[in-house]
């Protein structure tokens, strides 16, 4: 799915005609079109960095124990392992980079989501809709503009559609032991 599919869907269910129109044609995004796009970026990131986290795998060189984040082909949020020879090895994170006991290694990361235009696919992906997305889009996008109510009423779909896609848990509880 495409970012401009997603903000098509957005401002049809806003009932935003004519920047549906606009956005049909357009290249780039102006106006209304901007802010719903600047609204996707602000529930593509809350969505991959709170709920579906974006993962990736890259083999990276350290220089004297320590791997730059700046040397990540994309920004990482949270290292899940670090594998050199295929063992995990221990590591620690501090703010500039990575330090581990080895000269290669392949690092598993999270990471935030880029910049989008129109043209470029989103990447969410698995059980995350297009109408899922556009829901929060349109959440977003009202609560900018000051209509509480219908961000509200949004928000509590958008919530809802997160739930139903297996993405929101309850927390866990664990009964408590009765003894007849």
């Amino acid at each position: 799915m495409t970012v401009r599919e997603i903000l098509l869907l957005a401002a049809s269910m806003l009932d935003m005609e004519d920047v549906r129109l606009s956005l049909e044609s357009a290249k780039e995004a102006d106006g209304e079109g901007a802010t719903l796009l600047n609204c996707f970026h602000l529930i593509e990131n809350e969505i991959a960095l709170d709920y579906f986290p974006l993962k990736t795998k890259e083999h990276l060189t350290f220089e004297d124990g320590k791997l730059l984040f700046t040397r990540f082909s994309r920004l990482p949020v949270n290292i899940h392992s670090v594998k050199c020879n295929g063992q995990k090895v221990r590591f620690a994170i501090f703010p500039t980079y990575l330090q581990a006991d080895c000269t290669e290694a392949d690092v598993l990361y999270s990471y935030a989501p880029g910049r989008k235009t129109l043209a470029d696919e989103c990447e969410l992906g698995g059980n995350i809709s297009a109408r899922l997305a556009a829901l929060g889009v349109a959440s977003e996008y009202c609560l900018t503009k000051g209509m509480y109510e219908a961000a509200k009423m949004w928000a509590m779909r958008y919530r809802d559609a997160l739930r139903a896609a297996g993405i929101l848990r309850r927390p866990l509880s664990v009964r408590s032991r009765r003894w007849v």
